[in-house]
This record gives C-alpha cells, sequence and structure tokens, in this order.
C-alpha cells in the first residue's frame, strides 16, 4: 500500500506542463531512500525524461509544420507553373499551325492581289501582327518553360530542407517510445495504473500517428479556395455574417479547443491541406462546408469546417485551428457557435 502511495505520488509530480526540477521531487526522493525502491527512482527518472523528450518533440514537429506547408506551397507553384508551360504550348502549336496553312508564300500572294491601296494595308497590318504574335508566342512559351524549371528546383530545395527535420523527429520518437515502454513496463509491475501515464502514452500515440503521413501527402490536396473565399474580406475575422453565407438559427454551446503547427501541411479529413493561419475547424459532426459563427466575449470568428475531430475529450465541441482560436483567445474556453450556410446551398 505505501509503495503504491508513493508511485502516485511521484507520478502527479510530472503532471505540469513545464518539466519538474530537482527542488521539486526532494520530498519524494526521501521517501524512495526509506523505502528503497529502485524502481519507483527509476519510474520518476524515465516519465521525467520522456516528458522532457516530448516538450522538445513537440517543438521540431511544429517547425516541421511549417516545412511541410513551404513544400505544400512550392509544389501547387509548380503545379501552376506547369498548366501556364501548356497553354503557353498550345498557343504556340495554334500560331505556327496558322502560319503553315496561310502558306510560305501566301503573305506575298495577297499583296500581289490587293485591289485597292485599303487592302494593301490592310494586309501588310495583319501579316505584320501574325510576325510579331508568333514572336511573343516563342517568348512566352520559353518564360513559362524557364519558370517551371525555377519552381521545381525551389520545391525540391524545400523538401531537402525538411528531409533532416523528419530524420531527427522519426529518431527522436524512436527514443521516447522505448523509455515509455520501459515505464510501462515498471509501472504494470508495480500494479500501478496512474492517469498522467496514460495521458502521456495517448499523447505519444498521436504524434507517432501523425508521422505516418509525412510520407503519403500525394495530390497536395483538394481546393477549397472558393469556400475560404466566403469567409469575406476578413478572413474570418468579425461578427457579422459575410456576404454568401445564411445563418441557419441552429446553435450549440460547448468547450473549444485548437490545433496547430504540428498538423501544418498535412491533409484534413476532407483532402485540404490544413494551414494553421486560416480561419477553419474540425467538428466530429457537422458536414463539410458547414461554417460556424463562434462567439467568446466580445468576439467572434466565421471558420470554415473542414477536418474531423477534437478526439479524446469529448466535452470538447470543437478544435480550432491556431489563427482562429487565437483570434477569439481560445485556449480550451466554452464557447457559442451559431451554424452557417453557404448561401448558394439553399438556392433553388
Amino acid at each position: 500500500m505505501r509503495k503504491a502511495l508513493v508511485l502516485g505520488l511521484a507520478m502527479s509530480a510530472l503532471l505540469p506542463a513545464t518539466p519538474a526540477g530537482a527542488h521539486d521531487m526532494d520530498h519524494l526522493v526521501d521517501e524512495e531512500r526509506e523505502l528503497e525502491l529502485p524502481e519507483v527512482q527509476r519510474l520518476v527518472q524515465l516519465h521525467r525524461e520522456v516528458h522532457q523528450l516530448f516538450a522538445r518533440y513537440g517543438r521540431l514537429e511544429r517547425a516541421a509544420g511549417h516545412g511541410w506547408l513551404q513544400v505544400v506551397e512550392a509544389e501547387l507553384a509548380v503545379a501552376a507553373a506547369g498548366d501556364l508551360v501548356l497553354a503557353a504550348s498550345t498557343r504556340l502549336d495554334s500560331r505556327i499551325r496558322t502560319a503553315y496553312q496561310f502558306g510560305p508564300g501566301g503573305s506575298l500572294e495577297a499583296l500581289l492581289g490587293a485591289e485597292t491601296f485599303a487592302d494593301l494595308e490592310a494586309i501588310s497590318v495583319y501579316t505584320g501582327r501574325t510576325v510579331a504574335l508568333d514572336t511573343q508566342a516563342l517568348r512566352e512559351s520559353v518564360v513559362t518553360a524557364a519558370t517551371l524549371q525555377a519552381q521545381r528546383a525551389l520545391a525540391q530545395a524545400s523538401r531537402a530542407r525538411l528531409t533532416p527535420r523528419l530524420e531527427e523527429l522519426r529518431a527522436l520518437m524512436d527514443d521516447i517510445l522505448r523509455k515509455q515502454a520501459e515505464a510501462i513496463r515498471l509501472a504494470e509491475a508495480a500494479s500501478m495504473k496512474d492517469e498522467a501515464l496514460r495521458e502521456q502514452q495517448a499523447a505519444i500515440q498521436a504524434a507517432s500517428a501523425r508521422q505516418g503521413t509525412w510520407d503519403i501527402i500525394g495530390g497536395f490536396g483538394r481546393d477549397q479556395s472558393w469556400l475560404l473565399a466566403l469567409l469575406g474580406p476578413t478572413g474570418g475575422r468579425t461578427c457579422d455574417t459575410p456576404e454568401g453565407l445564411l445563418a441557419t438559427g441552429g446553435s450549440f454551446e460547448g468547450y473549444a479547443s485548437w490545433y496547430g503547427w504540428e498538423f501544418g501541411g498535412q491533409p484534413t479529413a476532407t483532402g485540404a491541406i490544413f494551414d494553421p493561419r486560416l480561419f477553419t475547424a474540425a467538428s466530429r459532426t457537422l458536414p463539410f462546408g458547414t461554417f460556424l459563427r463562434v462567439h467568446l466575449g466580445d468576439r467572434c470568428a466565421i471558420v470554415l469546417i473542414n477536418d474531423r475531430g477534437p478526439y479524446g475529450r469529448l466535452e470538447r465541441v470543437i478544435d480550432l485551428s491556431e489563427a482562429s482560436a487565437s483570434y477569439l483567445g481560445v485556449g480550451v474556453s466554452w464557447v457559442r457557435a451559431e451554424i452557417l450556410v453557404p448561401a448558394q446551398a439553399t438556392s433553388g
């Protein structure tokens, strides 16, 4: 019984978000020496080490989120440059085809066949414009091709910068999982079930699962720019109903949480890439494409539902993007939310 009590006290000492200092553990160490329980000392040590490593992991993961979003934006720029190359190539092919159909002697024959000075002037202007257009189309094709190559190089560079960050994160996670597994074995041997250990284990498992998305991002998400445009010129920073949205009269209340750069650049449940700078949110039940007017105090934010969550805590009803949560002042806060929908969804 005494052993379980010491274990519980030792684990609870590590519940704060910042790692416990040596002075915080003095009274526990005295009891550990009294009871001569080396497994308690090792368990406390492991719990502290995992706590510190996971705090470092969180900082690195947020940095990787920034990097992933840079990769996504670079790849989207490559795709846009590729579209411009295709369009320029199509226009150049069209000009070449027109010139071929007109024939090498077409200009001379047309000039010789002119019956009036007005006809002669018109033919001269047309042929001059044709030559100018051909030159312009060729220049455009060359410039867009060079732009595409430059964007590809930028995308490769952004991926190259991200790679060592991801390798460091994987190595750090391996270390965390190894130490956590040892801590779990010690706790089980002591017949101890501790809430702090369970919460830490759940957070580590969630972070480990997120690693799996780093290598499978392919198409860089569905375009939701037309939905985000409905947030209006303030980008969602308003209590007014933006033009293009309608209030449904439905509302609910509950705790809101938030998620940020640790998910940056990763796909949401809709396939769109998560950007914590945008006013979006996750809901377990609301249809994708729904909007919410979230109230906290005298502030409101309009957010687009494009993801699923929050998970793990049923009392939390929405997970806000970091930008919208920061604007409202949400940590884990009780909010009221009104349901809005695009006006076009209710017409006709």
